[in-house]
């Protein structure tokens, strides 16, 4: 029997042995490898989900950094159009006051030459009516008589006139 066996005898046990092979094979197949291999699918299709959400929430945080940017860019030009606006109602403000007080100094001014006129206008009345006493009195003490009212008239304007004059 010894010299009978080749390379490859042909023997039960080998059946035997290409059967349990096999069955075991499609055993762990069904018991190992395929729970095995579906949970690295899922595995896998859990990672492949993460990393399309993390580029979505990179894409997102992309287009919110440009909102914010755009947000704080509007926002810096209404101060700066705010303030640009200020100041200008403060220098509006200010040349308006400037304005007014000046109206106000020209009006006292005006006020005061008027007062200074009224007053002036009123010494004259006053100095012109002593003086034509005074011209009535000497001009009665040297013609030793009295005057009549159309002659005493005629003296006092002449003696205005003369004052007025010098």
């Amino acid at each position: 029997m010894v010299a009978d066996a080749g390379l490859i005898t042909f023997n039960v046990t080998l059946l035997l042995q290409i059967v349990i092979f096999v069955l075991m094979a499609v055993v762990l197949w069904k018991l190992a490898w395929g729970p095995i291999v579906a949970g690295l699918e899922r595995r896998q299709e859990k990672i492949e989900a993460g990393l399309r959400a993390a580029e979505e929430s990179e894409k997102r945080l992309a287009q919110v950094t440009q909102e914010v940017q755009r947000l704080l860019e509007d926002a810096r030009s209404q101060a700066r159009d705010i303030i640009a606006r200020a100041h200008q109602e403060a220098t509006a403000d200010a040349d308006e006051v400037r304005n007014r007080g000046r109206r106000d100094a020209e009006a006292e001014v005006q006020k005061a030459l008027a007062d200074i006129a009224a007053e002036r206008d009123r010494a004259l009345q006053e100095l012109r009516a002593q003086v034509a006493a005074l011209v009535v009195e000497a001009a009665a003490r040297i013609i030793g008589q009295t005057i009549d009212e159309r002659t005493h008239q005629r003296l006092i304007e002449e003696s205005l006139d003369k004052v007025t004059a010098s």
